[in-house]
């Protein structure tokens, strides 16, 4: 008898990563690394949709626009093509009934002019549609049964590129449906951009795109079809959008600012703004002027409280709230005092340490408070950061259309109300070297439930800064930012976490003088690790990343997805995959009855893959521990022709405190494949001792003998099993993730996949039987290390199995057997 230590078991596992750590397995509290600068730029791809020849036809879509007369002209092109279109728009009336899917116009058929609030309608009336299919939407399991469709005209490449943005307001659309699976993750959802806003390009475009989308931005130039893909992109010298006076090939730091230059900051007072404001001071030695719309917080006895003092004034102003009304009036007088406590400490102390911070009245929606700033700043300020925003968290269905614009026009006019004052004075536009957005990636890659109008108004932002860039020459760049650690407008730090990793407030600093200094006229993204809140089809919009480190995890979620039918978060999954004899190394390496067959341990893989998108509300950290009554048909892993499919349907819920998950695949008839109870913990499964166990009743189990199943032996070599000692042990050869699949991020297996082929391979040969049977396993446990099992022993019958690497017992298999 052989025994592990639990010293060695603990020292084990600190280097061995957990068995398939849940999809929500991140720890907030240390979910803060350094982010990498990508930047987005339009790649051509071809067209792979829907073979039906009318694909619209039958589709019941609403058809939303502010240009009357377009939505008139685009619903007819529809008709043609088979689709029954209700309208919305001036002249009709918004039906909540009679349709399925929305098809939205916007502002397409006109060209921005700066300072246009045409949007602002035409924001209503999305918001309004929405909003009215909203609880229909959010309870539909089946996957892209509504498809919410946004056309935009940006020229063709989403705003990238060369050539001129027509109409950059867009941008509020494309912000607005990345976000939207956050909220409605069964929704398909599409960003359609054009270089033309005829109708009959526009009906061509919803043709292709509505039925099955495929990439959350899709654009049309000259009839050529591109996506936007991010690569990293570390910071060069300016580009070539960088006026004549500041070219490239200047001396470095010409772009930097000066001790004589002035920076101006909208909403810099508080939070993510006021760090760069002191980054900018600290660094440049540059008078730095930060904006609020009221005026500058005069000090009282509640600004002058410490922590603890604040807080013991806050319980006693709660306890004074006797009604809700009270207690809602007292709330804001809370929230209003802490603004105010805040924006008053960071200005003394950035007086105390001898910082150039000054504060001016200005709300950027105001043009004429816009302009009484700049003329309080002489000639106007050299750098200008639009930094003001507004994020007021709450599920789409509880915003008033009111509210939904609110949020935007921070963004929107604030910026056209800059631009405007640059604009109003020569002196200011020669003076002006840069004005910088302060976007985020909400608005690039989708935001945080609650957040979709805040995700709108900052993806307007960045293209409204292209077309600033290209259409007025000014020098404008964008910089989306993750959530910085405890810092800005985020309202939820702990939920923001489980969408992306956030930023440490030191190095965003650092990296947004280095930005600054640049004079680089782009758009620049930083992205760190993606987190746990992800829908099924979001892979479409973060999957289109190359030199990102969490590639290889979001490849292997795609891998075993499949195409997905029916989505309920927190409740189910259910998807199919089709699988091609001999496409993969592991597909062509076993037979069952002389038939070309999937192996166990990919249907087991397969399977188990399922609990990635079946997670408890919430995303608690768990991590899978045990597979239990698991049951696998051997005669339905066979090929039929050169194909098998499979039918995958997940359901989760809690079992006597456990989180778990069934599992049950099904062939194209409806057959029995597979089925397992996935059960999953707070913490990764552990064995303090492991007993190899001895086999001293060898005459109990049948004889060896040809079994039902071959294996070729190229992906699972066989070793011989070792009886030396009475017991049975095997010495399996280690198997790659490479040797299985021929994909460019090949994924980690979840159990080794010699081990489950080696138990099959020895249960077979021990099993008298005229045909190819059921494997069932009662319980499965999975310790940190059984990726990589190095060692098998059996027991008496082959019914009890464990996996041992370096010594330690990483697997148990019990109630191993075939049966009819």
């Amino acid at each position: 008898m052989t025994t592990t230590g639990t010293a060695a078991h603990h020292e084990a596992a600190q280097r061995w990563p957990a068995v398939r750590p849940h999809l929500s397995s991140f720890d907030p509290d240390a979910f803060v690394r350094p982010v990498d600068r990508f930047v987005w730029e339009p790649v051509q791809v071809p067209y792979t949709g829907p073979e039906s020849d009318r694909p619209l036809a039958g589709r019941r879509l609403l058809l939303v626009g502010e240009s009357a007369g377009l939505v008139a002209a685009v619903a007819e092109r529809l008709g043609e093509r088979g689709a029954l279109v209700v309208r919305s728009d001036p002249d009709t009336a918004l039906r909540t009934d009679g349709w399925d899917g929305i098809v939205d116009l916007n502002v397409m058929g006109s060209t921005y002019e700066l300072g246009d609030t045409l949007w602002q309608p035409a924001l209503t009336r999305t918001t309004e549609a929405i909003r009215s299919a909203y609880q229909r939407w959010v309870t539909e399991p089946r996957f892209g049964r509504h498809v919410y469709l946004a056309l935009t005209h940006l020229g063709g490449l989403a705003g990238h590129g060369e050539g001129e943005v027509p109409q950059p307001l867009g941008g509020i659309w494309a912000g607005l449906a990345k976000c939207l699976p956050r909220e409605l993750p069964a929704a398909g959802i599409v960003v359609v951009d054009l270089d033309r806003a005829d109708p009959a390009s526009i009906a061509e475009a919803v043709e292709r795109e509505y039925v099955r989308p495929e990439h959350f931005e899709v654009g049309y130039r000259e009839g050529l079809r591109h996506v936007l893909v991010g690569h990293p992109a570390p910071l060069g010298p300016p580009d070539r959008h960088v006026p004549d006076e500041h070219a490239p090939g200047m001396p470095p730091g010409k772009h930097a600012p000066g001790p004589d230059d002035t920076v101006l900051i909208t909403g810099g007072a508080r939070g993510v703004g006021f760090a760069a404001a002191r980054a900018f001071a600290e660094t440049f030695g540059c008078r730095v002027v930060v904006t609020g719309r009221g005026e500058r917080p005069a000090a009282d006895e509640v600004s002058a409280l410490g922590d603890e003092g604040f807080a013991a004034w806050r319980r006693r102003r709660l306890a004074q709230g006797r009604t809700p009304r009270e207690l809602a009036l007292v709330r804001r007088e809370i929230h209003r005092a802490q603004e105010d406590r805040t924006v008053c400490r960071n200005l003394t102390g950035a007086e105390a340490d001898g910082l150039r911070i000054d504060y001016l009245r200005c709300d950027c929606t105001d043009a004429a408070q816009v302009e009484q700033a700049f003329a309080a700043l002489g000639e106007g300020p050299e750098f200008v950061i639009h930094n003001a925003g507004i994020d007021d968290p709450a599920r789409f269905d509880r915003k008033t259309a009111e509210s939904v614009v609110r949020t935007v026009d921070v963004k929107v006019t604030g910026f056209a109300n800059l631009v405007a004052a640059v604009l109003a004075r020569p002196e200011r536009r020669s003076r002006l070297r840069l004005l910088s957005n302060v976007g985020s990636l909400a608005g690039r890659m989708g935001g945080m439930v609650g957040q979709i109008d805040y995700a709108a108004g900052n993806e307007a932002l960045a293209r409204m800064g292209f077309w600033a860039r290209d259409n007025l020459g000014l020098p404008v760049q964008t910089l989306c930012w993750p959530t910085w650690e405890r810092l800005g407008v985020i309202a939820n730090y702990s939920a923001a976490v489980r969408y992306v990793s956030t930023l440490d407030p030191a190095e965003g600093a650092r990296r947004w003088v280095e930005e600054l200094s640049s004079g680089h006229t782009d758009e620049a993204v930083f992205l760190g690790r993606i987190g746990a809140v992800l829908a099924p089809g979001q892979l479409r919009g973060f999957g289109l990343l190359t030199g990102h480190p969490d590639l290889p995890r979001l490849h292997a979620l795609d891998h075993h997805l499949g195409e997905v039918e029916e989505y309920e978060i927190f409740r189910s999954l259910r998807s199919t995959t089709r699988l091609r004899a001999g496409q993969h190394p592991c597909l062509s390496e076993v037979r069952v009855d002389a038939a070309p067959a999937v192996p166990v341990s990919v249907a087991l893989e397969h399977a188990v893959a399922a609990g990635d998108w079946v997670v408890p509300e919430g995303w608690p950290l768990l991590h899978l521990r045990e597979l239990r009554n698991l049951q696998v048909h051997l005669g339905g892993l066979r090929f039929t022709g050169e194909h098998l499919t499979l039918h995958r349907e997940a359901r989760g819920g809690y079992t006597d405190g456990e989180w778990c998950v069934d599992v049950t695949i099904r062939g194209a008839e409806g057959t029995d494949i597979a089925a397992v109870t996935l059960v999953y913990g707070d913490r990764p499964a552990e064995r303090t001792r492991t007993t190899v166990p001895v086999d001293d009743g060898a005459s109990s189990r049948p004889a060896a003998r040809s079994g039902r199943l071959s294996w070729s032996g190229v992906v699972f070599p066989e070793k011989p099993a070792d009886r030396s000692e009475g017991g049975l042990r095997i010495d399996l050869p280690p198997v790659e993730p490479a040797d299985l699949w021929t994909v460019p991020f090949p994924p980690d297996p979840t159990l080794a996949p010699a081990a489950v082929e080696a138990i099959v391979r020895e249960v077979d040969r021990h099993s008298v039987r005229d045909a190819a049977c059921t494997l069932t396993v009662r319980r499965l446990v999975l310790c940190p290390g059984a990726q990589r099992v190095e060692h098998l022993h059996a027991t008496v019958g082959l019914d009890r199995w464990t996996g041992t690497r370096e010594g330690v017992g990483v697997l148990l298999a019990e109630g191993v057997r075939l049966r009819d």
